[in-house]
């Protein structure tokens, strides 16, 4: 529920919501961190999760909306963001516009902005995989 719909909204009860919301968002990091504990590990759910998404997006090509990605390829992002080292513009697309680049196990995440947000998910060969 948003706290913002409720018409006696007020300061307590938008920090009780942003709390919860927090807690549950570090309790789906340590449960994604589980899936993983080095380098190759972290690969092969990477895969998994790319695999599965691209997967989802095909399905739903015919379709005239495109969904969101996979939740927990979200968390992921969320680890990424949290423990990834933060390095320069990586590739052309990250210099000419405002960007975040990290590394996390090898793999580099960037995300660009501009009128929307673009994802780029590079794997430790510095391969472009992914792109939302």
């Amino acid at each position: 529920m948003n706290p913002l719909e409720d018409e006696d909204v007020n300061l307590d009860k938008l920090l009780l919501h942003y709390f919860e919301r927090s807690g549950r968002e570090t309790m789906n990091m340590v449960r994604i961190k589980r899936f993983y504990n080095d380098e190759n590990s972290f690969d092969e759910l990477m895969s998994r999760v790319i695999k599965k998404d691209y997967e989802r997006l095909e399905k739903l090509s015919d379709k005239d909306h495109i969904p969101n990605p996979w939740r927990v390829f979200y968390v992921i992002l969320d680890i990424v963001q949290h423990e990834g080292v933060e390095v320069d513009p990586y590739d052309v697309l990250t210099k000419m516009f405002p960007s975040r680049t990290l590394v996390y196990m090898g793999w580099t995440f960037s995300w660009v902005h501009g009128d929307s947000t673009l994802i780029s998910v590079y794997n430790r060969n510095d391969e472009l995989i992914y792109r939302i």
